[in-house]
């Protein structure tokens, strides 16, 4: 690192805490804290939700992947038309015209309060150990780059994201993210730009080298479940698991609700998929060209480098004075945009959902900076054990599907199914997630699976369990079931 990467860097971060304390007198409501009013551009909340999904583990992980297999873990995008319409047409209606702060209200208004603070714990559980990974996967460059202690990088990259989220809430997160998305994408140009010049070929060497090495090979029409990516995982299983991801994850929601009406809300989910999904591919590629690069350059070792490390490596040996500085900014910038995006949720959820639901007290938004920093505290500590989830993407993907696959279900249970009843739907959740805990331990079905069978062992179990119990009244189920909604209104203002 030079006196410009350097400088480059600390630009970076100030501009990013400056962020956060333009928003920090703007906070005078829990409402603004954590719904920024409810009058944030659709834009905004996109380029929000982009930065959020694309996390350092992607930034990472997605060209190790490519370097250490090919290209099939982008069958998965086959899932964002299915998803995207499910979200937008189903999910999105229901959360915004209920206006509430977490998704896990609706299912105490359509359930009971046991199935609201189960599905709370389980997004927690996720989030916490998905965080976890998020900020040790910038570690992994900057310890690799600059000789600092990985204690030191994971310690900075907690303090700093919760000081900001901590000071201006959903605005702060929204607005540092759209800068961050913007410093992302243009290290990841500045990468690619550099890795194609210096392949010998260029970019059509590049293709020709990798799909000779087989890593290229995009479809694999396999029927077996012990495949880990195939067409059809990708097409059934991922759209569970871009629900689980999209759907019925606070930490997108929020971004999502934060707008003026449901239009807008669409807006930013349709922007949101389909962004992610052309990034993905990008980095994908940009694993293909690393593998070609040190193909070429076998005197650098790069074959023999762990793959969640090559790019680390890249960008260390190869990327010229000042670019390097934008590369490191960028990894920081994509782990901390989701990073603060999933603090602010963890907090709307700990306190909408327990403390003011089982207290009956309204916090406030001192206590709310509190919880945010005793969070960012906590994933901080988990990050120190990230080396042990195994590959950033993989590893990432499946704490996601393990935990979001039983709530996707109960959520699907309780809008398509006017028979659920709320111990029912307690029941089927327990079962699913007990279930998928049994099947990633006892057997070798790919995790791109595991949403799609927990979601179904829920959904249907809930149903079954349902059947002891008396239904709720069609009175009480108006405006939370297809077929029963109060209203279709499309602006805030005119809600019920």
């Amino acid at each position: 690192m030079t006196p410009l990467d350097y400088g480059v860097l600390a630009l970076y971060f100030a501009v990013v805490l400056l962020l956060g304390g333009v928003f920090f007198r703007r906070q005078k409501s829990l409402r603004e804290y954590f719904l920024g009013s409810r009058n944030i551009p659709w834009w905004a909340a996109a380029c929000s939700g982009i930065a959020t999904m694309a996390s350092a583990v992607g930034y990472l992980g997605a060209p190790g992947q490519a370097f250490r297999s090919d290209l099939t873990y982008l069958q998965l995008r086959l899932a964002v038309l299915p998803a995207m319409a499910v979200i937008c047409l189903l999910l999105i209606p229901f959360f915004y015209r209920l206006d509430v702060y977490t998704a896990y209200e609706y299912l105490e208004k359509r359930f009971d309060l046991k199935t609201r603070l189960l599905a709370s714990t389980l997004f927690m559980l996720l989030k916490c150990f998905y965080l976890g990974i998020v900020i040790y996967a910038p570690a992994l460059v900057v310890a690799q780059m600059t000789g600092f202690s990985m204690t030191w990088v994971l310690v900075t990259t907690g303090v700093l994201t919760t000081l900001y989220t901590m000071l201006g809430g959903i605005r702060a997160v929204i607005w540092t993210d759209s800068l961050q998305l913007g410093v992302l994408l243009a290290g990841v140009f500045a990468a690619a730009t550099t890795i194609l010049s210096r392949v010998e070929g260029g970019i059509s060497r590049v293709f020709e080298v990798a799909d000779a090495g087989g890593k290229l090979r995009l479809a694999d029409f396999s029927t077996s479940f012990q495949t880990e990516f195939t067409v059809w995982g990708g097409l059934i299983g991922g759209t569970f698991f871009m629900l689980a991801q999209y759907g019925v994850d606070q930490a997108e929601l929020q971004r999502f609700l934060t707008t003026s009406s449901i239009r807008n809300s669409r807006r930013a989910v349709i922007g949101t998929l389909i962004v992610t999904s052309v990034y993905g591919v990008i980095l994908f590629l940009l694993g293909s060209a690393l593998y070609v690069f040190y193909l070429q350059h076998p005197e650098k070792g790069g074959l023999a480098t762990h793959p969640d490390r090559v790019f680390p490596k890249f960008i260390v040996e190869e990327l010229p004075v000042g670019i390097r500085g934008l590369v490191i900014a960028g990894v920081f910038a994509a782990a901390m945009s989701t990073v603060s995006s999933v603090l602010n949720s963890l907090t709307t959820v700990t306190l909408a959902d327990f403390y003011q639901r089982l207290r009956a007290s309204q916090a406030t938004v001192r206590l709310a900076r509190t919880v945010t920093v005793l969070i960012g505290g906590l994933a901080t500590g988990i990050a120190f054990y990230g080396d042990s989830f195994g590959g950033l993407l993989v590893a990432s993907g499946r704490i996601s599907n393990f935990f979001g696959g039983s709530l996707a279900g109960v959520f699907l249970l309780g809008m398509l199914t006017r028979r659920a009843t709320g111990t029912g739907a307690f029941l089927g959740a327990l079962t699913g997630f007990t279930a998928v805990a049994l099947l990633a331990a006892f057997t070798r079905v790919s995790w791109v699976w595991h949403a799609v069978f927990s979601a179904t062992v829920a959904f249907a179990s809930g149903l079954l369990f349902s059947l002891a119990f008396p239904p709720a009244p069609s009175e009480r189920l108006r405006g939370l079931v297809v077929g029963l909604q109060e209203s279709k209104c499309e602006e805030v203002r005119t809600c019920p």
